[in-house]
């Protein structure tokens, strides 16, 4: 039997000072049910008596001063009870030698004799700390009865409980938008089964916290419990950190009614632990109400954009192209169509402007070495219209007029862009810029909701990687499995294979209705930008989950060399599903890159 140390002592005081935290989460021995009460509760009467408590200062405060005094056999008892976190480390308690430690019904009792003059009583406690070693440490602890503290209490028995079923994880209401505030929410954890009420996590947490909402992102304060503060070093959700201020984590958090990942840091110096414990983390949405956000008008966005300035009824260039009007204009979306900003380089050539069936409004005018800059405004319905216009040119040189005339042209503006979002439900998704620059490109089609949550099929994948790429090439494989698709998916699904970006998953299937997996992408995605020239770097990926195979390997390398694909606390989770924001997001990745190497 071990003798105490100041170590010992230490290590005690911060596992008791957290409840034993530590002890709940490293082992996850609660269970994850909830009870119910099945009958009414009774009431009986009986005495208590305070005491003054004489003992380590690392044992003190967990010893209540005041016990339920029992009578049995004509002798006493002061019946003192401790917190579950304290008797799990208790090994046995004896005064004089004798047991004063039983177990009934599954839980440790400890009761105490008292003499008839109520002496003082000494007690050993026999106890073994976590963390520290095997060898169990004695503990004295002296006790001295307060006859004159005897009162009669009337005690109230809890009603008999039934087990409830466990409370599996199931997606919460969704909220389109949210109006900017705070609001109170419960949350709850979820162990790795999705299984809540997950008490190694939730013991040490309020389930109470605020939900705030400003220009459509969210983020929770989330308070620890006071008797975990000592303990709890820091708290995260979805990747990112919280800030901590007086106990109370604040994080970003990507949406309201998804179960996210999670985690909690624990440190005990004198334990020497010092480690994060996850979990999932929902917010309980089922009854939770929160106003919707305002419809606010879409911003105001400028793009750039292409003028061709050619001779009325052709194809060919007018004198006007990039001489007298400038072949880049700019656009901005407006309420009835777009105003564009056409820019004359030799202005002080242009007496006057005009275009059939616009608006015309000259903007601004600027001396710029020996030329003027006219700037006309430009207010259409229809970018894809052709454009008649009239200049009224004059040239002078030297003094000497070289011509003077009315020039008829026509404008043709390159292809409309949205600058709408396109989906309703990707206003606070992550990767909504690379949605939207996907879909003005063609690759996604405008529908109701995009679903960024849901995973994505093989042949999903196919198609979307050959509207941007664009190939017809013949398939080296016959898949059998395709002949129910859509002619543009059976395309993309055979180019992509003769082109030597996909294959199939035996020689004549290509399984298009699976899902696709990170590692799969991530091979297609890789062929493709070999055959666009792209030299391997051979610096190798440090995840802790890489693939065996040598081609899968490389490829995962290379493209989060790239930030075309990246992973998640050290790892890439190659044989998880790649759900649709994601596709979206390494696809637009794919594209910059690709365009580069063409450069």
């Amino acid at each position: 039997m071990a003798n105490k140390s100041k170590a010992t002592k230490a290590v005690l005081a911060s596992l008791l000072a957290t409840s034993a935290i530590v002890p709940a989460m490293a082992v996850s021995a609660d269970t994850t049910t909830e009870t119910k009460a099945t009958d009414a509760a009774t009431s009986t009467a009986s005495k208590t008596i305070d005491f003054n408590v004489d003992a380590d200062d690392a044992l003190k405060g967990f010893i209540p001063t005041t016990g339920k005094l029992v009578e049995r056999n004509g002798q006493q008892f002061i019946n003192i009870e401790l917190s579950d976190a304290v008797l799990a480390m208790v090994n046995s308690v004896t005064v004089a030698g004798q047991p004063a430690m039983a177990e009934y019904n599954g839980k440790k009792h400890i009761n105490i004799p008292v003499t008839a003059d109520y002496a003082p009583v000494e007690a050993t406690l026999n106890m073994t700390i976590p963390f520290v070693g095997k060898d169990s440490v004695d503990y004295k602890v002296t006790l001295t009865p307060d006859a004159k503290s005897i009162k009669e209490v009337t005690e109230t028995t809890k009603p008999v409980e039934e087990v409830k079923e466990e409370k599996v994880y199931t997606p919460g209401k969704t909220f389109d938008s949210v109006a900017d505030g705070t609001y109170d929410i419960v949350w709850d954890a979820y162990n790795s089964e999705k299984v809540g009420n997950y008490k190694a996590i939730t013991n040490h947490f309020s389930s109470k916290a605020k939900l705030i909402v400003k220009d459509g992102k969210y983020s929770v304060e989330v308070s620890v419990a006071a008797t975990s503060k000592e303990m709890v070093a820091g708290f995260k959700i979805a990747g990112k950190e919280a800030t901590e201020k007086d106990g109370v984590y604040t994080v970003e958090i990507p949406s309201i009614s998804e179960l996210h990942e999670a985690g909690v840091h624990v440190v005990v110096p004198a334990a020497k632990m010092d480690k994060w414990y996850d979990f999932g983390f929902a917010i309980e949405t089922a009854d939770l109400e929160l106003p919707k956000a305002e419809v606010k008008p879409a911003p105001v966005e400028s793009v750039k954009m292409d003028v061709t300035a050619l001779k009325n009824g052709t194809q060919e260039l007018s004198i006007m192209h990039n001489k007298y009007l400038d072949d880049e204009v700019t656009v901005t979306t407006t309420e009835g169509g777009y105003d564009v900003e056409l820019t004359f380089p030799e202005g002080q050539h242009l007496l006057g402007f005009d275009v059939e069936g616009a608006t015309v409004a000259l903007k601004s005018e600027e001396k710029v070495g020996n030329n003027t800059v006219k700037i006309y405004t430009l207010s259409v319905k229809d970018l894809e219209k052709i454009y008649t216009a009239t200049a009224d040119l004059k040239v002078v040189l030297n003094g000497n007029v070289l011509y003077e005339t009315a020039h008829d042209f026509q404008m043709k503006f390159s292809d409309k862009i949205s600058t709408t979002v396109p989906f309703k439900d990707i206003a606070n998704n992550g990767n909504k810029d690379a949605i939207i620059n996907l879909y003005n490109k063609g690759i996604f089609k405008a529908a109701d909701k995009f679903n960024p949550g849901n995973n994505l099929k093989r042949s999903q994948f196919a198609l979307m990687l050959n509207r941007a790429l664009k190939l017809d090439v013949p398939a080296k494989a016959n898949f059998s499995d395709i002949a129910k698709y859509d002619a543009e998916t059976k395309t993309a699904i055979n180019a992509l294979n003769g082109y030597g970006i996909i294959n199939g998953k035996t020689a004549t299937t290509f399984a298009p209705g699976q899902d696709i997996t990170r590692k799969q992408a991530a091979l297609m995605i890789y062929r493709l930008l070999e055959k666009n020239g792209y030299k391997a770097s051979g610096e190798a990926a440090k995840f802790s989950d890489m693939p065996k195979e040598v081609e899968a390997s490389k490829a995962i390398s290379e493209l989060n060399k790239l930030g075309i694909i990246s992973g998640f606390e050290g790892k890439f989770n190659p044989e998880n599903k790649l759900t649709r924001s994601q596709m979206a997001k390494i696809l637009n990745n794919t594209l910059t890159v690709v365009d580069g190497l063409k450069k």
